[in-house]
C-alpha cells in the first residue's frame, strides 16, 4: 500500500472523510509499524526522505490499527454539549486535547490550558453555534475509530 503524507497545515475536517485516524511520523520505528499495517517499506522510506524525515507530516491510519500505535494521533470525533448540541472535530492522542470544527475556524482546546480558552470563549461559542450562556465543557466524546467514548473537560 502506498502512503499519503499531509503537512500538519493540511489537516482539516475533510481529511477525516478519507481516514478516521491520522498519525504523525515521529520516530524510525514508525516505519516498521506502517509496514506491519500493509504499507510498502520502500514507498514509506522514499516519501519520508523527500520531506527530510520531518515530524510535521501525517498519514492515514487503517481502521485495523491498535489505539496508540503511534506517538501522536488525531481521531475523528463527535462532541456533545450538556444541552445536547453535537459538534464535529477530533481527539488528540489520549484525550488531553481536542479540536472543534467551527463555522469560521477550527478551535483547539487543551484540558491543561483551559485558562487560554477564557479570553476567546465568546468567539468560540459564537463560531460553534452555542448560546453565550451555555457551558462549552464538559463534552461527551464519541470517537468513530474503535467506538471510544469519554468525557472531555470534566472537573475533578
Amino acid at each position: 500500500m502506498k502512503i499519503k503524507l499531509l503537512h500538519v497545515s493540511e489537516i482539516n475536517r475533510y481529511v477525516f472523510d478519507k481516514s478516521l485516524t491520522w498519525a504523525q511520523y515521529y520516530e524510525p520505528s514508525d516505519i516498521d509499524t506502517l509496514v506491519n499495517l500493509g504499507y510498502d517499506r520502500t514507498d514509506v522510506t522514499s516519501q519520508l526522505k523527500i520531506i527530510g524525515w520531518s515530524d510535521e507530516y501525517w498519514f492515514p491510519v487503517p481502521n485495523t490499527t491498535d489505539i496508540g500505535s503511534f506517538m501522536f494521533e488525531y481521531r475523528k470525533a463527535k462532541f456533545k454539549t450538556l444541552s445536547g448540541k453535537v459538534l464535529d472535530g477530533f481527539l488528540i492522542n489520549s484525550g488531553h486535547a481536542i479540536t472543534l470544527f467551527g463555522n469560521k475556524k477550527d478551535w483547539s482546546v487543551n484540558v491543561n490550558l483551559l485558562n487560554l480558552l477564557k479570553k476567546n470563549i465568546a468567539e468560540v461559542k459564537d463560531d460553534l453555534g452555542l448560546n453565550v450562556k451555555e457551558n462549552l465543557l464538559p463534552l461527551e466524546v464519541q470517537v468513530s475509530f474503535k467506538g471510544i467514548e469519554t468525557i472531555f473537560g470534566k472537573k475533578g
